[in-house]
């Protein structure tokens, strides 16, 4: 028994050698674990701080550059806004005068349009009063022809007559020469036989 007591307190011994060198061991592997923790806390503390100081001077400069395009697009804007309002009034000036040309232009345009009416009504009532007159001198220059060609005919017959009359006078004045002639020629042979 004795010998089972010793060969348990050897046991107990060695469990409990093993048992200091495992806290020994848990100890060290706490202690390195805890150096190695502090070390990769200081070194992320390090990199977190430069990363953070990186980043807050990105932060900045990515302000800065904001802060610079908000001006250049303020000017920007702004140079917009005036040419706009310069082209706003330029096309308001240009279309008040196109609208005061065009106005004009269509009082023009009124006025000749009436004066075109006027003078084409008139000209219909002169060519209404032209075919009355063409009518009517068509008219008195067939009663003239009519009249002309009347009066030629008897200007004609006026003459054939008077041709006649004048043939007739000098066949008549002939026939009485002849006939006085033959008086005195037939009177000469009368006395010449007695």
């Amino acid at each position: 028994m004795k010998a089972i007591i010793k060969a348990r307190n050897d046991e107990i011994r060695k469990i409990q050698s093993d048992l200091n060198n495992v806290e020994r061991n848990q100890q060290e592997m706490l202690k390195r674990i805890r150096m190695e923790t502090e070390s990769a806390e200081i070194s992320e503390t390090k990199n977190s701080e430069g990363r953070r100081h990186k980043l807050q001077m990105d932060i900045n400069m990515c302000r800065q550059k904001l802060q610079e395009q908000q001006q250049r697009n303020k000017k920007t804007e702004s140079d917009l806004r005036k040419e706009k309002w310069r082209q706003e009034t330029g096309l308001e000036t240009w279309l008040t005068k196109y609208d005061n040309e065009m106005r004009q232009k269509q009082d023009e345009f009124d006025e000749i349009e009436t004066a075109y009416t006027e003078e084409k009504r008139l000209l219909i009532e002169l060519e209404e009063r032209f075919e009355k007159l063409k009518e009517e001198y068509d008219k008195i220059m067939a009663e003239r022809k009519a009249e002309e060609e009347r009066l030629a005919t008897e200007k004609a017959l006026r003459e054939r007559r008077w041709r006649a009359a004048g043939d007739i006078q000098r066949f008549w004045q002939g026939y009485k020469v002849r006939k006085i002639h033959r008086g005195i020629l037939h009177n000469n042979k009368k006395k010449t036989l007695d």
